[in-house]
């Protein structure tokens, strides 16, 4: 329940730009078309991320109207889903302990608190390909129907959800399985064949879109291009990063856990190395396939790395219950105490306004965590103290930090204003400057303007242009001043800095935006 009130607590927040806020637009725009098969961004054909998201966050803005809230509502339950998952998977080979350690892990994370605040593809899918895997193995120990039926399911749900990544992840682990555990015969079975049917039936309506919209080659860049063109480099998307990016990233996605994390990856690549037992290969293989397989990638994003988090949560809960050497526990009580005071500091130090409640709760949950680490045990001390600390954190983040942040979200705050105001598409503009936020929350794509001339074009008693202090002075110096106008601050809420966090600095970092009303 403290995991829930988390994410409740953060479910209302603004969207995010860039690609939370898109998501959420083309979304609304779908219900508002009634055009499910095909996708459309702007009014333009769209072919990048499969449908689920905008299928799912339609049919929430359907049955409960277009809110922040219920934008999000179909991935959160994706992602809680993706918790009993783990931990029904976890069930499978290892003990109560250790699979309720292993839900906690995932779901009690720095990676799960993010994925559930700024909402993309990748919550649906975290939550697909852990069900899948679940249901899976289980199906290659029990070979029962419902679990090889579910498993198809969730395949399905993964593929609508971002792509073959959503069916490579979950064969790698279950194939991983099959082999070390010697039970490749299972995929001999006819049923197998039945699931795949269910697949494809599932993913039909899909298929048929992409090629009403595009021809073969929306099914050629869905099924190939998309993701493993990123490895191969036929995808246009590609960075700089190296094969070593995700190696920094896990760490901190898996705080407050990653001394166990990957104290239990080390241990279970020894052992396969050297070829001892394992409770189950699955977890080990899928997490260390998938991730190598993700850093061979041209373009790589942290949120990339979401879909094997569950797997090295399991390894972190088999290493919290196998040995426990003191090493362990004072890098994790050192650990604790870094994440405590860093919590304490968001609270206190960053935004003034409003800190007090959230700087009684770091306090509390501080105290109540040394006096958890007392009482109980050793192991589940460092458990339950971790768990305190953690929870007052993501309070913290959805309650206070997250929502001073996101007042900096300019394009945000425009299109807020915008819908307030009644401006319709004729009456509001962007010039020089946009933003999928701005859009979301106007409720129409609104039109871009390019220089003074065009905006000369639109200008009529009530319209009001939104732009950056350059574009401002350029209007003015045109001779169009207007009659009133209304001062915003900017921020990207997803580059923080140093000297934004600081208050004595941030305004030195801030950039000038203005609604400009004629």
């Amino acid at each position: 329940m403290a995991i829930v009130a988390v994410v409740v607590v953060g479910a209302g927040l603004d969207v995010m730009e860039v690609d939370a806020a898109q998501y959420a637009g083309m979304a609304r725009d779908m219900l508002r078309s009634g055009e499910y098969l095909e996708l459309h961004y702007r009014g333009n054909d769209y072919l990048d991320k499969p449908p689920l998201l905008f299928w799912s966050s339609a049919l929430s803005f359907a049955v409960f109207g277009v809110h922040d809230w219920s934008y999000r509502l179909p991935s959160l339950l994706f992602a809680f889903l993706g918790i009993f998952a783990t931990y029904r998977f976890t069930l499978l080979h290892h003990t109560r302990e250790v699979a309720s350690t292993a839900a906690v892990m995932f779901g009690c994370s720095t990676a799960f608190f993010l994925m559930c605040t700024d909402v993309r593809c990748d919550t649906l899918l975290t939550g697909s390909v852990i069900t899948a895997i679940w249901l899976g193995v289980a199906w290659v120990e029990q070979k029962r129907w419902w679990q090889l039926l579910g498993c198809a399911f969730a395949l399905a749900a993964g593929l609508l959800a971002k792509g073959p990544i959503g069916l490579m992840v979950p064969l790698l682990a279950i194939g991983g399985q099959l082999i070390l555990a010697r039970r490749l015969s299972r995929i001999l079975d006819a049923r197998v064949l039945v699931a795949v049917a269910v697949m494809l039936l599932v993913l039909t309506p899909m298929m048929v879109g992409l090629y009403e919209q595009f021809g073969w080659h929306g099914l050629r860049f869905y099924f190939w291009e998309q993701s493993f063109g990123r490895i191969t480099g036929e995808n246009r998307w590609e960075d700089d990063s190296t094969a070593l990016f995700f190696t920094h990233e896990l760490p901190w996605q898996l705080l407050p856990w990653s001394v166990f994390v990957l104290a239990g990856t080390w241990t279970g690549l020894r052992a396969l190395v050297r070829r001892k037992p394992l409770p189950e290969h699955a977890s080990l293989i899928g997490a260390l396939l998938a991730f190598v397989t993700l850093s061979l990638s041209h373009f790589k994003l942290p949120h990339y790395l979401y879909v094997i988090l569950p797997l090295f949560a399991v390894l972190g809960a088999r290493a919290f219950h196998g040995a426990f050497p003191n090493w362990m526990r004072q890098a994790q009580l050192l650990l604790l105490f870094a994440l405590w005071s860093v919590g304490f500091l968001l609270a206190f130090a960053v935004f003034p306004d409003g800190r007090w409640p959230f700087v009684v709760v770091m306090l509390l949950s501080g105290t109540l965590a040394a006096w958890m680490y007392r009482r109980a045990t050793d192991r589940k001390g460092i458990l339950y103290a971790t768990f305190i600390v953690m929870i007052g954190g993501g309070l913290v983040l959805n309650g206070h930090f997250y929502p001073n942040l996101l007042r900096y979200q300019a394009n945000a705050k425009a299109g807020q204003w915008a819908a307030q105001q009644g401006l319709g598409p004729g009456r509001f503009f962007g010039m020089q400057v946009s933003g999928t936020a701005m859009d979301y929350y106007a409720g129409y794509p609104v039109p871009w303007l390019s220089d003074a001339r065009e905006t000369k074009l639109v200008l009529a008693p009530g319209v009001v242009v939104y732009t950056d202090a350059p574009h401002r002075k350029e209007l003015i110096d045109a001779g169009l001043v207007p009659v009133r106008e209304v001062h915003l601050d900017n921020f990207p809420a997803q580059r923080l800095s140093f000297r934004f966090l600081d208050a004595h600095t941030r305004a030195d970092v801030l950039e000038d935006r203005y609604l400009l009303i004629y």
